[in-house]
């Protein structure tokens, strides 16, 4: 799925948003943690969108979002995938899709 942009300022009101909800955390989400990283994927209030997230503490030390899907499915065989990605090449390189769009001149 080709990833989908959010208007930064957009979701950064529905970030803000979240933060006054009584439940903040997505939905839905699956965590797998190995030797100092972290694969999440999930469906966040400020996207709305399913994405898998991964944080390597050695590398970068933030979060990357390497994927978008269109559905629950496609975000669970995402989610193994990126994992398996993980464990067989940890300093396999990652690219941040850019949902909010922040790196458009």
């Amino acid at each position: 799925m080709k990833s989908e942009r959010v208007d930064p300022f957009e979701g950064l009101l529905k970030f803000v948003a979240t933060l006054s909800l009584e439940n903040p955390y997505p939905d839905w989400q699956i965590t797998d943690k190995l030797e100092g990283i972290t694969i999440d994927s999930s469906l966040p209030k400020d996207t709305m969108l399913h994405e898998t997230g991964i944080k390597r503490e050695a590398i970068e030390g933030i979060w990357i979002i390497v994927e978008q899907y269109p559905d629950e499915t496609g975000a669970k065989e995402g989610h193994l995938k990126w994992t398996e990605l993980m464990r067989d090449y940890p300093d396999y390189p990652l690219k941040d899709i850019d949902s909010w769009s922040l790196e458009e001149k």
